[in-house]
């Protein structure tokens, strides 16, 4: 147990509340047992039961693995820029250093608001926590963290034009054995053949360069964002790097409940093409969105925010009590 990266740990968490506080957005303490959590086909929430005093037959629940249905209920309900820190938590993630099956989620959102927005909130946010570190092993560029579209990181990292292959998959499965020796199966789609080179060949760059965000993802790849206005086969969604992690992903949010159904349904088929339990559609949740307006919102992961600012390899030295430790 590292008691100086405790310290360290709790200066940040007060910052980051410090700041959302001052710029007007309200802290919001949602559900963390949910009936109907996310059916994102590669995160899986702890299911547990729930038995009321009056009932012997116990409710199965879920541990959400983001407040992100909460929080859009509560857009959808009138509210306008709020924010939630606490816990999530997600099962059979790597115990890799940089995961913990419970981990401190910030997650915050605007009306009124697209990525550009989020981008400037996460910047502005960072910047503000680490000038107030005095022994911040993580320094802020002078100049504005870079903004690069995921289009231009493909053309920069890996010498491809993707905007060809979208939605293509036969060539996305003979570029990637081609040119990157990467296998595409014939179970694998398009999504999971970009994600076998980005995550080879063009994410550990990303990882080992400057702070960047990555914007502007195929329209695949981003279930919950609006596509973008200008073609829809991309959407509007951004990734924040910075120190060799991945620390945010956000999204300017779906709002159409017929189009959100259509995806949630999708979802559900590859989870079922995967072998996974599904569950309903949270109904509430589609009710919400229509009322939500032009919303933005973003995740930014807090354990990883803190082992950069301490100059950490792993999530256990600045957590109190490592998974390894307590399970």
């Amino acid at each position: 147990m590292n008691i100086e990266n405790l310290k360290i740990r709790t200066q940040v968490i007060k910052a980051i509340r410090v700041w959302f506080d001052d710029h007007g957005f309200m802290e919001m303490h949602t559900p963390r047992m949910v009936a109907l959590p996310g059916q994102e086909p590669y995160l899986e929430p702890f299911w547990t039961n729930v038995t009321r005093p009056t009932s012997l037959v116990p409710r199965q629940v879920a541990l959400v693995t983001s407040p992100e249905y909460a929080m859009k209920k509560l857009l959808g309900a009138g509210l306008d820029k709020i924010y939630d820190l606490g816990p999530c938590f997600r099962n059979n993630e790597p115990w890799d250093g940089s995961h913990d099956p419970e981990f401190l989620m910030l997650e915050w959102y605007r009306r009124d608001a697209g990525v550009y927005k989020l981008m400037e909130d996460t910047e502005a946010m960072v910047r503000y926590v680490v000038a107030l570190m005095p022994n911040a092993k993580c320094q802020m560029p002078n100049d504005p963290i870079r903004r690069l579209t995921v289009e231009d990181a493909w053309r920069e990292y890996a010498g491809v034009e993707l905007a060809p292959l979208l939605e293509d998959r036969e060539a996305m499965a003979k570029l990637a054995s081609d040119k990157f020796g990467q296998t595409a199966t014939d179970q694998d789609n398009w999504d999971d053949i970009y994600f076998k080179i980005f995550l080879s060949v063009i994410e550990p760059k990303l990882e080992a360069g400057e702070p960047t965000f990555l914007y502007r993802y195929p329209a695949s790849m981003a279930a919950l964002a609006r596509k973008s206005e200008d073609d829809a086969r991309w959407a509007d969604r951004v990734e924040f790097y910075a120190g060799g992690l991945e620390l945010a992903n956000g999204f300017a949010e779906l709002s159409d409940p017929f189009e959100q159904q259509k995806r949630f349904e999708e979802e559900i088929k590859m989870r079922e093409k995967l072998g996974k339990e599904t569950w309903a559609i949270d109904e509430q949740l589609l009710l919400a969105l229509s009322k939500m307006g032009n919303a933005a919102g973003i995740a930014f992961g807090v354990d990883r925010f803190i082992m950069l600012i301490c100059g950490a390899k792993s999530i256990n030295d600045v957590v109190p009590f490592p998974a390894g430790e307590r399970l």
